[in-house]
């Protein structure tokens, strides 16, 4: 009997802390929490309206906030991540639509990260509980020191290299920057209070825009089949093309 039960009890922590991912297409359930695979981190979208981001002592880390206002909550086919009042009006988005995103995922790291394939273009900055920053904070949880094409920057959000020295961000003001951890400028872009947002293309191109879509500045890496941004331990911020560097933040 005690083995039946244990069995149970195995099965059904089995159940409750796997992982679930959440697609493109799916509405996320009220009051279902959606577990991160170490079971230390969920996401619930509460009978309150507010889809919350909660480590396992249920400490909120991240919120949509729109408490008694949100009805449904939708990671729609788009690749938007919203919640919607009564009438069908968005009261909060990840304004990821267009950037071909298949998947929102909770992650072990206390992070909400929505990806293109393995490439993500939005998250919470939630990594390692940094709650305080409440998803304006320390980057994406990557400490794999780069980011593929089709990556699209979160103002303020950091891409460290592996050995967490450096980092890559693109600030509030409209500036790219690469800078040690102490937070000393190594290389810019130049575009502060021109800048609206930043992307590693598809083609390859690192290109930032200004409020009416016109680049203020390019790595003119277009077309040479990079594929790769790399933030690396040395210093030095590269496209690669493959073993190739194609551009260099050195240069």
């Amino acid at each position: 009997m005690r083995r039946h039960l244990l069995a149970l009890t195995l099965m059904f922590c089995g159940l409750l802390f796997n992982a679930q991912i959440i697609y493109n297409g799916q509405n996320i359930q009220q009051d279902k929490r959606y577990w991160s695979d170490n079971g230390q981190y969920y996401l619930l979208f509460q009978k309150d309206g507010n889809l919350v981001l909660y480590n396992r002592s249920a400490r909120p880390l991240w919120e949509s906030k729109t408490t008694n206002r949100g009805t449904q909550a939708i990671f729609q086919s788009d690749g938007n991540l919203v919640v919607y009042a009564p009438g069908n009006r968005p009261i909060f988005s990840s304004n990821t639509n267009g950037k071909r995103a298949t998947k929102l995922s909770v992650q072990n790291d206390g992070n909400l990260v929505i990806y293109n394939r393995s490439s993500p273009v939005w998250a919470s900055n939630t990594s390692n509980d940094d709650s305080n920053n409440n998803g304006g904070g320390n980057g994406w949880g990557f400490r794999g020191g780069g980011v593929n094409p089709g990556f699209a920057f979160y103002k303020n959000s950091k891409i460290y290299s592996a050995n967490r020295n450096y980092y890559l961000v693109f600030q509030n003001d409209g500036n790219l920057v690469f800078s040690r951890n102490n937070g000393e400028a190594i290389w810019a872009s130049g575009t502060d209070n021109k800048g609206s947002r930043a992307e590693f293309q598809q083609d390859g191109n690192l290109v930032v825009y200004d409020s009416y879509n016109k680049a203020v500045w390019s790595s003119n890496t277009q077309n040479r089949g990079a594929t790769r941004l790399a933030v690396q331990d040395d210093g030095n911020l590269v496209v690669y093309q493959n073993s190739t560097p194609l551009w260099s933040s050195e240069r």
